[in-house]
């Protein structure tokens, strides 16, 4: 039985499936057939193949690397110490084969959970009830006492009438007072009547803010209410103590500017990427450790690694796709 890309994408996500098929070393004959019927149906298909062959055939080994380490199963990559900047062994020959080869069984068809580079929606973005792409902000009521700002890729499921479940990303969350809401993120469960609160759940831990009020933070048995100004961590094991929070940094994203006060390279890179299309790569570990202090408009974003590069020093080399290489 021939591969059959999943039909109610877009051509681009069709051909994506394609490519991936074809350099996995498993495609037969009839694949070829197949993929032959499919690509001279009608000119989408054969320009998103085009294209497709236009970003992958530009991708250097370097970033061939860095989608193979994105393509581990999702455990397995938070669990690595250091993972984000660390190396990892492939063939060096050929490249782009032995990254295709390994990355398919996770990332080809409708079964893509982490597809490679980001150049597509997961499944699970795809399937929750309201989702932001890379850049972008959206407003939602969920109830005439209950408004949401989503930050850029935040993803959202609803969970009954009285919360909803932040699946990844950043949300502001204003509750008028008129009755009890829950946000559940990463393991734990924030509860509120009249508040306004910051979730951010980007990595292994969740950050909550108290921006006004209080809420109830819970997670494996624990508990704790969080006063307004104050600002908590937690993870699946437990809750970390409350600090006091930068409510300008926490609320920076809202007024559309990036703002960083002595953090290392590598972090505001990891920032940057949430909020520009394509990624930047950073292959210098030195100069990821240096400090940075700048402001980046998110309206001009794109011009984010110019910046660094004028800036710290940094080699730039671009590829198509928005693909940035900093050395």
């Amino acid at each position: 039985m021939s591969f059959t890309p999943p039909e109610s994408g877009s051509p681009q996500h069709q051909a994506q499936a394609w490519w991936l098929r074809l350099h996995s070393g498993e495609a037969t004959r009839a694949d070829a057939d197949a993929f032959r019927e499919w690509a001279t149906r009608n000119a989408a298909h054969a320009q998103a193949w085009r294209e497709v062959m236009r970003v992958w055939s530009s991708i250097d080994p370097l970033l061939i690397e860095e989608a193979a380490r994105q393509a581990l199963p999702p455990r397995r990559a938070r669990g690595l110490p250091g993972w984000r900047g660390g190396s990892r062994a492939l063939p060096s020959s050929p490249g782009r084969r032995a990254f295709l080869g390994g990355a398919v069984a996770a990332a080809v068809a409708a079964v893509v959970v982490q597809p490679p580079l980001g150049l597509w929606p997961s499944v699970e973005e795809l399937a929750a009830d309201y989702r932001t792409a890379t850049g972008e902000q959206r407003q939602l009521a969920l109830a005439p006492s209950v408004d949401v700002r989503m930050n850029t890729q935040t993803l959202i499921n609803r969970v009954g009438r009285d919360g909803f479940e932040l699946v990844a990303g950043e949300a502001e969350v204003a509750l008028a007072g008129t009755g009890a809401f829950f946000v559940d993120a990463g393991g734990g469960r924030l509860q509120a009547n009249a508040a306004r609160i910051n979730v951010r759940y980007t990595g292994p831990q969740v950050c909550v803010t108290c921006l006004e009020g209080r809420v109830t933070v819970s997670v494996a048995g624990q508990q704790r209410t969080l006063e307004e100004g104050r600002q908590m961590f937690y993870d699946r094991t437990g809750l970390q103590e409350p600090v006091r929070a930068d409510l300008a940094s926490v609320g920076a994203w809202r007024s559309g500017v990036l703002s960083f006060d002595r953090v290392p390279l590598a972090d505001v890179i990891a920032e940057i990427n949430r909020y520009r299309p394509g990624k930047v790569f950073l292959r210098n570990d030195e100069l990821g450790r240096t400090p940075v202090r700048m402001q980046i408009a998110l309206r001009s974003i794109d011009n984010a690694p110019l910046m660094i590069r004028e800036r710290y020093g940094a080699r730039m080399r671009s590829l198509p796709g928005g693909f940035v290489v900093l050395s």
